[in-house]
């Protein structure tokens, strides 16, 4: 009796079992959560196809490949960019029989002979408006067959080359010309000898001149190009044209003083020898004999100082015609380091009998490399400069008043001084002129002066065109306005000179670097012509023919001055790197120590680029303000 309900109990008992069974798990669809490329590099051919084989995670994940859908999620991207490569391009995609692992065929596209990317592989796991997630792959080498049968990496080591700071990677590169390549790079300081040893990757041999080259151990001279030669198996020659531009491209002016001692004096000249190398642009100069000391007013003051030099015989530094004097311009102040370089090219253009020649050097100076500097020809009586005779006599209007020979002439206008003008005598030297000569000086340039200011100095027979050159004053005139240059009203570094039976002529120009191609210290210059007063320019202008000899050159000299921007331009590309360097050791803003605490020029705290670009655009402006007043006197 007691098992009588035992059948009928196992089956309630099934049926709660039957009742309480859960749902049978759903199926999970696979995502896709990672991807990865099983090559490592890739070589193409050109105009070939080659395979890449990836693999996703998980395995079974959904995923449009087809590359001629516009929602397909595979892409090619350079590393680090989101830019895709240009030299090949994803031919197809293909599944294989192995779930989750895919052959992608890449093909060059025929536009570059010579290329070695390092490329990733990125799925866009949902597209645009509902999120964009991107999957990458480890980086993977893409190579043209070019380049695997070339050379796809150069280099000189510190190893191999003690005298290299540090390693110096070269730019591998193609050419238009077929199966021509480049090689390019700079060493950032300079060397005395050029004599290298590359380290190079290359599949097949390489020859410099039919020598074998070994990586790492043969050393080839790169003060000027060498050709690397290339045989591959298939059957190629391929050239590579290597270029080393040297430090910062400019001619190098090495001094060493006697004992290494230091240059920190304006009266003493010490012994020193000089070498330049002309890095290819000029002849280099041997190692010659010289003296060396500062130079300069406000500018000995800067931390980079400026120098002269005094060769012992008269040598030609950089194309320039002999002498035995020059002088090193520091340009510490001048974030373009072009002020100077500018005025004396527009001084070139114009008729002012002479302008001092120039180049930039570097210049290492017992062993230090001081930056950037202007060689310059020094303002002195010669054939080649200002080419006057012993009869003939060589000013500068000073208002420093510092010189061995001067006085104040009572005629015309000085800024710094107020009424009248400071006279010093450059030539004949201070140990040279007699009494005689300086009274006969000063006789003349109060003739010269008292006629210019007289009742009379119009008079066709009598009047002061008898005694001044007006062209070249009114050439000088130009320059210094077109500059922004105040020092014609102060007036300092402003020259005059006199032969024997001439005129008295205006120039040489000097000394454009404080203030100039700036509206900072002549906010008036903005306007319109602000040195109309200088020294005797006031009165010059009072004469109708004067104010048209001054239209006369400003548009004989306009053709030439529109031209100045451009020059203006590949000076500054030909500086970049020396400019990069130079402000590396000297903070141009540091002039506002010498200025109330305030910069000078304006341009001190920006970059060279911004300098130079502020430069061009007050040059360009200040040659339609000349333009338009100038006509209109």
């Amino acid at each position: 009796m007691k098992y009588k309900f035992i059948p009928v109990l196992l089956v309630l008992l099934a049926a709660g079992c039957k009742d309480n069974k859960q749902p049978e798990d759903q199926v999970k669809t696979p995502v896709l959560t990672q991807v990865a490329v099983e090559n490592t590099q890739v070589v193409l051919a050109p105009g070939g196809t080659a395979v890449l084989t990836f693999r996703v995670e998980e395995p079974g994940a959904a995923f449009n490949y087809d590359i001629t859908s516009s929602l397909c999620q595979v892409e090619l991207r350079i590393e680090g960019t989101t830019e895709q490569p240009e030299f090949f391009n994803i031919h197809t995609i293909a599944a294989t029989e192995e779930e989750g692992r895919y052959q992608m065929q890449l093909k060059d596209n025929g536009t570059q002979l010579a290329y070695n990317q390092s490329i990733i592989l990125c799925l866009i796991t949902s597209r645009p408006g509902y999120g964009k997630t991107m999957l990458r792959s480890e980086a993977f080498q893409v190579l043209s067959l070019m380049a695997k049968a070339g050379i796809s990496d150069f280099r000189f080591k510190k190893e191999h080359n003690p005298g290299l700071g540090a390693d110096v990677p070269l730019t591998v590169s193609t050419t238009e010309e077929t199966y021509k390549h480049s090689i390019e790079g700079n060493i950032p300081y300079w060397l005395d000898d050029l004599h290298l040893i590359a380290s190079f990757s290359s599949g097949n041999p390489v020859y410099v001149n039919e020598v074998v080259q070994e990586s790492g151990k043969t050393s080839n001279d790169f003060s000027k190009p060498v050709a690397y030669t290339v045989f591959t198996e298939e059957g190629y020659d391929l050239t590579y044209t290597v270029t080393v531009s040297h430090f910062t491209g400019l001619p190098v002016l090495i001094i060493q003083t006697e004992s290494g001692k230091a240059v920190n004096t304006k009266t003493e000249w010490i012994d020193a020898t000089l070498c330049i190398h002309g890095v290819g642009a000029f002849e280099d100069l041997p190692e010659t004999t010289t003296k060396i000391r500062g130079r300069g007013n406000s500018t000995w003051m800067w931390p980079k100082k400026p120098f002269a030099l005094k060769l012992d015989s008269k040598t030609s530094l950089l194309g320039m015609p002999k002498h035995k004097r020059w002088v090193l311009l520091a340009n510490f102040m001048d974030r373009t380091l072009l002020r100077n370089r500018m005025a004396l090219e527009m001084g070139r253009l114009t008729s002012l009998a002479w302008t001092p020649r120039n180049q930039f050097v570097e210049v290492i100076l017992n062993g230090e490399h001081l930056g950037n500097y202007l060689l310059t020809e020094h303002i002195k009586v010669d054939k080649n400069r200002v080419n006057i005779s012993d009869d003939g006599y060589l000013m500068e209007l000073d208002f420093h008043y510092d010189n061995p020979v001067q006085w104040m002439s009572q005629y015309g206008r000085c800024v710094s001084m107020q009424e009248g003008i400071p006279f010093s005598v450059k030539f004949p030297d201070d140990d040279d002129i007699t009494e005689i000569q300086i009274t006969r000086i000063k006789e003349h340039i109060d003739l010269v002066a008292s006629t210019l200011y007289g009742p009379d100095f119009l008079d066709a027979e009598t009047g002061y065109k008898n005694y001044i050159d007006i062209r070249s004053f009114a050439d000088y005139w130009i320059v210094f306005e077109l500059c922004v240059n105040h020092e014609l009203a102060n007036p300092g570094s402003v020259y005059m000179h006199k032969d024997k039976e001439s005129k008295l002529w205006a120039g040489p120009l000097w000394d454009f670097d404080w203030g100039t191609f700036s509206y900072n210290y002549s906010p008036q210059a903005q306007n319109g012509l602000f040195l109309t007063n200088a020294i005797w320019y006031k009165r010059l202008f009072e004469d109708s023919d004067f104010r048209a000899q001054v239209k006369e050159r400003w548009n004989v000299l306009k053709t030439h001055f529109d031209l100045l921007p451009s020059f203006l331009e590949a000076e500054a590309k030909r500086l970049f790197l020396s400019a990069e360097f130079n402000f590396q050791l000297w903070d141009p803003s540091e002039d506002r120590h010498m200025n109330g605490g305030n910069i000078i020029n304006g341009d001190e705290n920006m970059t060279f680029t911004q300098a130079v670009e502020r430069m061009k655009t007050l040059l360009t402006e200040r040659i339609q303000i000349l333009d338009e007043q100038i006509n209109a006197l």
